[in-house]
């Protein structure tokens, strides 16, 4: 039993190891990444709901450490929509880890190439409707560009800075593109516009919408449209596949070694002994010369002397 013990001590110590060591290295290879070579920023205002749909498309540099962690700015009011990466093939795939706190959005992107989707509130004064993208981040991007789509019911719109191009990408609407620039680290970018609506419609379609500028096609529908993306999930570990082998192999030892102990316990387990039965001791014949030897009352049956002539018991005449 001893050694049974000190077995399974041994092999829960090593599972332990694996089971940390698989779960730490993930985290150990990441990098924090401190440049973007591009970031289009699309802004939808009355696309799917009252609200301004914030697309952020962005690239790592080539040779980026991955997976890679990234911070954006997130305002305190936005509803994040999606945070998804892209594949080899241009797939956009929903299996990224994010956490949100104090303004701010970090992601662990295992692709050079990544999405981010939020809403953001409007502010509304009767017919007028304006709002404001800000952004401050600890990151240099190489390259910003910013488009901002023209709800479809709106008049008079506003913006600034001033775009420096007007496009209609064959959906219907009207798209604004601001002048790219680079971006530092610390440097903020402040995004206004203004509009009017008479009478409020959304400017979704019912199809789905190219993708925006700077996305690769997706397989599926873009999260944009409320459509489903292609859902993988993360890098595989190695590292998982031993520490799942090692519990397999823990359990069949433990199980092993419970059976030969049993087994062990069974054999030992001494068996009860019973008593050798003893013949009954032989009487010795009575002898001839006993007093009631051979003489009988032929009435009663008691025996009799041999002197006796009648049966004390009975008293019948005896015979002989």
């Amino acid at each position: 039993m001893r050694h049974f013990t000190e077995l399974l001590t041994r092999l829960t110590i090593v599972l332990f190891f694996l089971f940390s060591l698989a779960a730490t290295s993930g985290v150990a290879a990441q990098t924090t990444a401190g440049q973007l070579t591009t970031l289009a920023v699309e802004l939808w205002p009355d696309y799917d709901r009252p609200a301004v749909l914030v697309l952020l498309t962005a690239e790592l540099p080539a040779g980026t450490a991955l997976p890679a962690t990234v911070t954006i700015p997130l305002p305190g009011e936005a509803d994040v929509n999606a945070v998804a990466r892209f594949d080899d093939t241009g797939a956009m795939l929903s299996d990224v880890d994010y956490t949100t706190s104090a303004g701010q959005l970090t992601l662990t992107t295992p692709a050079n190439r990544f999405r981010v989707e939020y809403y953001a509130p409007y502010e509304v004064a009767e017919e007028a409707y304006s709002f404001t993208f800000d952004w401050t981040a600890d990151l240099d991007v190489a390259q910003m560009t910013v488009v901002v789509q023209q709800p479809l019911a709106a008049t008079d719109m506003t913006i600034t800075p001033t775009p420096t191009g007007t496009a209609d990408r064959g959906d219907g609407l009207i798209y604004h593109t601001l002048a790219a620039r680079p971006v530092g680290a610390g440097e903020p970018v402040t995004v206004r516009v203004a509009y009017t609506v008479e009478a409020p419609v959304l400017s979704a379609p019912s199809q789905a919408l190219p993708a925006a500028t700077g996305a690769a096609t997706t397989t599926g529908e873009d999260t944009a449209t409320g459509g489903a993306t292609t859902a993988t999930t993360g890098g595989f570990n190695p590292l998982w596949l031993l520490a799942i082998a090692g519990a397999l192999g823990l359990l069949v030892v433990a199980w092993y070694l419970g059976q030969r102990q049993g087994r062990a316990s069974r054999a030992r387990k001494p068996q009860p002994t019973r008593p050798a039965k003893s013949k009954p001791a032989a009487t010795a014949p009575k002898s001839t010369g006993d007093k009631a030897a051979g003489r009988f009352c032929h009435q009663c049956g008691q025996p009799a002397l041999p002197e006796d002539v009648y049966c004390r018991n009975c008293g019948t005449q005896l015979k002989g």
